[in-house]
């Protein structure tokens, strides 16, 4: 049975001698696997910088398009809100004033008409006159 030095070193039996490399040849392979080796690690590196920088520019023109973003969902929120307060409107005070042409009139009955439902009973109305004038005075000559 063999025993190991005291030494600390691995792998050495006592009394023999200290495992060296072979010494490397002018254009040996250790070297070129490791210029190739870190070829590729630069590669690689080049590669992921331009990738950082191309997501970089990407986050900056969505910083940059963000307040046009952000102004169009405001603006369509207040559209909402608008569409919404209308279909929903109140004779509130503080409110702003209602569409007067399409509002029901206050003083009418149970049953509300609007302006143009109005515009259109005073016109059937007038027709109604007209010819219950000329009626009458066809009446008033046919009795002569």
């Amino acid at each position: 049975m063999a025993f190991f030095s005291s030494s600390g070193r691995r792998g050495q039996k006592k009394g023999s001698k200290p495992v060296s490399r072979p010494p490397a040849k002018p254009g040996g392979k250790p070297l070129d696997e490791d210029r190739v080796r870190l070829e590729r690690e630069m590669a690689d590196l080049t590669r992921q910088a331009e990738e950082a920088e191309r997501m970089a520019a990407e986050k900056m023109r969505d910083l940059e398009e963000l307040p046009k973003k952000i102004a169009e969902r405001q603006r369509k929120q207040q559209e909402m809100i608008h569409m919404r307060a209308v279909l929903t409107a109140t004779d509130d005070v503080f409110g702003r004033p209602r569409d007067k042409r399409h509002a029901p009139l206050r003083s009418s009955g149970p049953k509300r008409m609007t302006r143009p439902e109005q515009r259109a009973a005073r016109m059937q109305f007038l027709m109604l006159c007209v010819v219950l004038g000329v009626i009458l005075i066809l009446l008033w000559k046919s009795i002569r």
